[in-house]
């Protein structure tokens, strides 16, 4: 997430898992005449509804530590580039790297949210990483709660099964709020080289609809500056106010503004979801999705075990 200051692999006979069996077939397998049994399917682990009972208390009324875990997911998921040369589960994506290396969350741009990993979030995971849940897991679900905790927040596709890397991502993988590396042509470069369009970039944008600015006061946005009126709701008022620019209370990053000029790509974009909560939603959720596995090769998120269940 642009810097707003505010905020196992699949065991066949893992104890955590249990598998359910299609209907039919003589062998508890439904049965396919031209390919064969059809293979089980595995069922969320028990494990992941009692952390979202867990975090969905901690998480109450969209408050801070929700919001830094809307973001701590973005930031840990954003460290893949298709630049990089190809190393451990994920490239440096979203493989727990962040919750894990004290070096990645102590740079510039992550440490904002070192109380946050310090105080909250890696104490919560180590009550749960003895019961087969993973620091990559257990970040990118923290986030899925972490949405759904913000009234009108969507809820997208949970899954685990990552496998977790304590290696810091390679520098440079993060966008940045203010300054040269903040303008619309540099974003959309950074991004693309992840895998996402303008599009899909606008569409993970509008999480600042909750977020709110704690160390920016050198860019000009008080402590607790909010990027729209609304920053304990999730809503389009992000996407209106960004772009009109004119909203008193409203402090909008230059990275911000600049991918909300109209006549652009990312501007267009920006009009679209403004004025479509429900479309911002669907886009929303598959950008976040995507985000969420990012630099996992396909072959290894076909094996993941859907936990979305847990979270409704």
């Amino acid at each position: 997430m642009f810097p707003m200051h505010f905020i196992i692999l699949l065991a066949t006979f893992s104890p955590a898992l249990s598998l359910v069996l299609p209907d039919a077939g003589p062998q508890g397998y439904a049965s396919n005449p031209t390919e064969g049994p059809i293979q089980p399917k595995a069922v969320c682990p028990a494990i992941w509804k009692e952390i979202a009972s867990d975090l969905q208390n901690s998480f109450a009324d969209c408050n801070n530590d929700a919001r830094s875990a809307i973001r701590f997911a973005f930031h840990d998921g954003a460290g893949y580039s298709s630049l990089t040369k190809p190393y451990g589960p994920a490239t440096g994506g979203a493989d727990g790297s962040l919750l894990l290396s004290d070096s990645e969350i102590a740079r510039t741009i992550n440490d904002p949210m070192q109380d946050f990993r310090n105080d909250f979030l890696l104490p919560k995971y180590k009550t749960y990483k003895n019961r087969n849940v993973g620091a990559a897991d257990f970040v990118q679900f923290a986030g899925v709660i972490g949405t759904k905790s913000c009234p009108g927040g969507p809820v997208y596709k949970a899954v685990v099964g990552r496998i977790d890397d304590a290696t810091a991502c390679p520098l440079d993988m993060l966008p940045e709020a203010f300054g040269a590396n903040s303008s619309a042509s540099v974003l959309l470069d950074l991004w693309a080289a992840k895998g996402f369009d303008a599009r899909e970039l606008a569409a993970l944008l509008g999480a600042h609809s909750v977020s709110k600015a704690f160390a920016e006061e050198q860019d000009g946005i008080p402590s607790g500056g909010a990027q729209d009126t609304t920053p304990t709701t999730w809503d389009a008022n992000y996407y209106k106010q960004t772009q009109n620019g004119t909203t008193e209370g409203v402090y909008s990053f230059d990275s911000d503004k600049n991918l909300a000029k109209l006549g652009t790509a990312s501007g267009r974009a920006f009009t679209e979801f403004g004025n479509d909560f429900e479309v911002w939603g669907e886009a929303f959720k598959a950008a976040m999705y995507k985000l969420s596995v990012l630099g996992i090769p396909e072959s290894k998120v076909a094996g993941f075990i859907d936990c979305s269940s847990a979270v409704e």
